[in-house]
């Protein structure tokens, strides 16, 4: 196994980033029905990623593996509210070697520098994982179509 190295994106990522991001909707978030995964795929765009990108407010990380993109972590801190991290994916075949918590630690640090204090996601499936790395559950709520836990983490400091 080669060198694991967690970075915020470049520009000149976009490219990979939105290939792996589509193909994971596509092949791994099939509790989503078809069409909210092709309005999930289309609305993360290589434009809307680069926008994104551009953003001060938005955090774009990437696993990789001896540079192969393995994982990915997208979240944004928004002046006011809680900072929300959107997307948190390790390719299946690179589970269990912590990759998606040291996305999810470098995440919640770059929220915490960027003011958060809290921070929101929405899972289907991982609730307990979450909880492990210490995020509360506050109430479950229907996102297209799908029931949804929803956690927030306290950023410390």
């Amino acid at each position: 196994m080669g060198r694991l190295t967690i970075t915020q994106a470049s520009i000149f990522d976009l490219p990979i980033l939105h290939r792996v991001f589509v193909q994971a909707v596509e092949e791994h978030f099939s509790y989503f029905p078809p069409d909210v995964r092709f309005k999930v795929a289309r609305d993360h765009s290589l434009l809307n990623l680069l926008q994104g990108y551009f953003n001060p407010r938005r955090v774009l990380l990437l696993a990789k593996q001896d540079g192969r993109l393995i994982g990915y972590a997208i979240g944004a801190a928004p002046a006011t509210g809680p900072a929300q991290l959107f997307w948190l994916y390790v390719d299946p075949d690179q589970r269990g070697r912590n990759t998606g918590l040291k996305l999810l630690s470098r995440m919640l640090k770059l929220l915490g520098e960027h003011g958060a204090k809290v921070v929101s996601l929405a899972t289907h499936d991982h609730r307990r994982y979450y909880e492990r790395q210490g995020f509360k559950f506050h109430h479950n709520a229907m996102q297209d179509g799908v029931e949804m836990d929803i956690l927030t983490f306290r950023i410390k400091g």
